[in-house]
């Protein structure tokens, strides 16, 4: 009891130290469910996790680098995980599990697997116990090759949302919070690349689906973030995120992991 008090009270100290006048569009948690979170356990060492579950924006994929031949990938302390770590400081551990061409729910026809969903429930089991859940997905599944509608990718996220809520944690673990994030737009550029995954849908898509996910977080009691406010893509591919758009990212998903703790220390 101790130990989860002093995590609490911790988590409010982050709290006024990341929010200040954030702007961020968070969505609040009902009473319920900062119930459910109260008695949110800490790992024995006293730290909290947040498990960031992502696609290639999240794996830090490198336009430039790739472009030039020089690196695929940012380095750890450019990456918004890494500068999220970096925010929220020692007593947080940050989980960074992005990967290149992930979806919501949809198998690659091309690429092969890739399914979020699939993968979601082994990283769950080999990263529990979790505090905190940010997703950020639904890029991959603006692919010509799908021709979804925004509200059957932000379909997709709610799957993912529940398959957390329903997943069978260990002993001691209990249901993380969870941000959900919508992503940056395409930029109408890459329809001017060869051989792109990407077309008009895509880049009109991109633009839509930051309301249906708003609308899949305050059904589900979950926090919101829209990307889409604070990063930009990069001119290169027209997709992935720039360095400076990796940094904004992170001050607003720690200024909302901030708000969502906060609320704890507020439930009655």
């Amino acid at each position: 009891m101790t130990s989860c008090i002093r995590g609490i009270a911790t988590s409010c100290t982050l709290s006024a130290m990341a929010l200040g006048d954030s702007g961020s569009k968070v969505t609040n948690i009902c009473c319920d469910h900062r119930r459910r979170y109260a008695m949110i356990g800490e790992d024995a060492m006293g730290m909290r996790s947040v498990l960031c579950f992502g696609d290639s924006n999240t794996f830090g994929y490198d336009p430039q680098g790739v472009a030039s031949g020089t690196r695929f990938r940012y380095p750890v302390d450019v990456r918004w995980p890494g500068v999220l770590q970096g925010l929220l400081g020692p007593d947080w551990r940050i989980v960074e599990e992005g990967l290149c061409g992930r979806t919501t729910v949809h198998r690659d026809p091309f690429e092969g697997g890739l399914c979020g969903l699939d993968e979601l429930p082994v990283v769950l089991a080999s990263t529990q116990p979790i505090d905190c859940i940010v997703l950020m997905l639904g890029t991959n599944d603006m692919k010509t090759c799908f021709n979804l509608a925004a509200n059957d990718i932000a379909r997709g996220v709610e799957s993912l949302v529940l398959a957390i809520k329903r997943f069978p944690w260990a002993v001691g673990c209990r249901e993380p919070m969870i941000l959900v994030v919508s992503p940056p737009h395409i930029g109408e550029g890459v329809r001017n690349v060869v051989l792109s995954s990407f077309g008009e849908h895509s880049v009109r898509v991109s633009h839509e689906v930051a309301e249906a996910y708003r609308v899949v977080a305050d059904e589900q009691g979950c926090a919101y973030l829209d990307a889409s406010k604070v990063c930009e893509p990069s001119p290169i591919d027209h997709i992935h995120m720039t360095p400076q758009g990796h940094g904004e990212l992170a001050r607003e998903v720690a200024k909302a992991i901030g708000e969502m703790f906060s609320s704890l220390c507020a439930a009655p």
